[in-house]
């Protein structure tokens, strides 16, 4: 989604991005603001997700879940009536790790493209 939401903004903004580079924005520079833009919504997308994810198991491992009585066999076989869990913080500090470098790299591709406007054709059919 980020990759799609930062092609389309780069479709929407080319006038913009356009203008930046007339004014002597340098291709590098304009990689690092879609750079920097996909990271923070990776950053806020893996914090805000860790947080709900790590609150809800610590619920699910203090209230627990019960099997429903249509699982009666399960007790039979695990010989217990709720679903163990068990929280690792380290397993939430991975994934959203793994998240952020993914986002990063997400962003690699649009923030290339933005960087690949010319000037020229941004501008050319705004009259």
């Amino acid at each position: 989604c980020i990759v799609v939401m930062l092609l389309l903004m780069v479709v929407e903004k080319g006038k913009e991005i356009a203008v930046l580079k007339s004014l002597g924005a340098t291709d590098g520079g304009i990689m690092r603001i879609f750079v920097f833009e996909g990271l923070l919504i990776g950053i806020f997308g893996a914090i805000s997700g860790a947080v709900l994810a790590f609150m809800f198991c610590k619920w699910l491992e203090v209230f627990g879940l019960r099997f429903r009585p249509v699982a009666n066999f399960l007790r039979e076989i695990y010989y217990t009536d709720r679903l163990p869990v068990h929280v690792a913080p380290s397993d939430f500090l991975l994934v959203s790790l793994a998240a952020i470098v993914i986002s990063f790299l997400a962003t690699l591709y649009p923030a290339y493209a933005a960087s690949r406007v010319h000037p020229v054709e941004g501008l050319r059919y705004e009259g």
